[in-house]
């Protein structure tokens, strides 16, 4: 079939590239392309992080699991596999709350309390990719025109556009599906980052993560030219400027959570970026619209794109052919 994926980001990528991958013929339209869309400022550790539904999730996110494995054969695409990922909280987790998907997650235990930063009574360890998405993103897109595929930059006002075009159209529109759709469920939520450089002492940083702590939401990621420190997630909030007093804020309680990190001087700073996560009351919408024949929703991701890709790609390659 002929297929319009509208949206360029980590989502519509994925999902142009696994339906071509199916023997669909698929062209991207996009607004924006990296480096400039919403994907490319991601930290992009893999970890299904506030998204529901969470029995979907554990599926979408193992398919996105096994696939970035693959990919780190592949050094040029930006993947990397960390081991002893940590997750911590300030509280004891009983059974119940440990996440579904620790069943396929690699080496998944309980964090030892050696492991655990000031302030932090539990959590977890497991192994993960870390994706840069400034390298993996041009991979995807060139791999998807070298088969064959057609990418191109508009904007898109409304669905009808696309369908003059094609029999199917694939909404990955991310926040822009508010007014496409409309999605009144849709909402920015807003994020902001610090990447520094991994100068010595800081080679053996582990990646960690916590949501609630004496930090609030804080993480750091290795990657592999440098380090990203988080975070932000301000919910209604749609600036897209950096917001300069976050940003001491952000590398103090870093620095706090992982004082391995040592003092982070100006000249360390690469980079200070932020942008919008595409979140939804009721969570990611995978599937075809009851209203509009030929119309597939892959959208409202928050901050778990990266993570949830390859799988949501899968579930829209499923209901394509349930269309021919």
């Amino acid at each position: 079939m002929e297929i319009v994926v509208i949206g360029g980001g980590v989502i519509g990528l994925t999902t142009a590239l696994t339906l071509q991958d199916a023997g669909h013929q698929v062209q991207v339209w996009a607004r924006e392309l990296s480096p400039h869309t919403t994907s490319d400022v991601a930290a992009a550790l893999w970890y299904p992080y506030l998204v529901e539904p969470a029995d979907k999730v554990a599926e979408w996110g193992r398919i996105a699991y096994e696939h970035f494995r693959a990919d780190v054969a592949h050094p040029e695409r930006g993947v990397r596999w960390h081991e002893g990922v940590l997750e911590l909280s300030p509280q004891p987790l009983s059974d119940a709350q440990l996440p579904q998907w620790r069943a396929y997650a690699d080496n998944f235990r309980r964090a030892r309390p050696d492991e655990l930063p000031e302030g932090y009574a539990d959590g977890y360890a497991f192994d993960a990719p870390v994706i840069v998405m400034s390298t993996y993103l041009p991979y995807v897109q060139q791999t998807f025109q070298a088969r064959g595929g057609r990418v191109e930059q508009r904007a898109v006002a409304d669905v009808a556009e696309a369908f003059a075009a094609a029999p199917v159209v694939v909404n990955c529109a991310g926040l822009g599906a508010r007014e496409l759709v409309p999605d009144p469920a849709m909402y920015p939520v807003r994020g902001q980052v610090v990447r520094i450089r991994k100068s010595a002492g800081r080679e053996h940083l582990r990646t960690m993560s916590a949501d609630n702590g004496p930090q609030g939401l804080v993480y750091v990621i290795p990657r592999i030219d440098d380090i990203v420190l988080g975070g932000v997630n301000t919910a209604n909030d749609e600036r897209l400027t950096i917001d300069e007093a976050q940003t001491p804020s952000i590398i103090e309680r870093a620095r706090q959570f992982a004082p391995a990190l040592g003092e982070i001087a100006p000249d360390d700073i690469t980079q200070v970026a932020c942008g919008l996560r595409p979140a939804r009351n009721g969570g990611v919408r995978v599937e075809a619209d009851p209203a509009r024949p030929g119309l597939l929703h892959n959208y409202g991701h928050g901050g778990a794109g990266v993570t949830l890709s390859w799988g949501c790609a899968a579930a829209v390659v499923y209901l394509a052919a349930q269309l021919a």
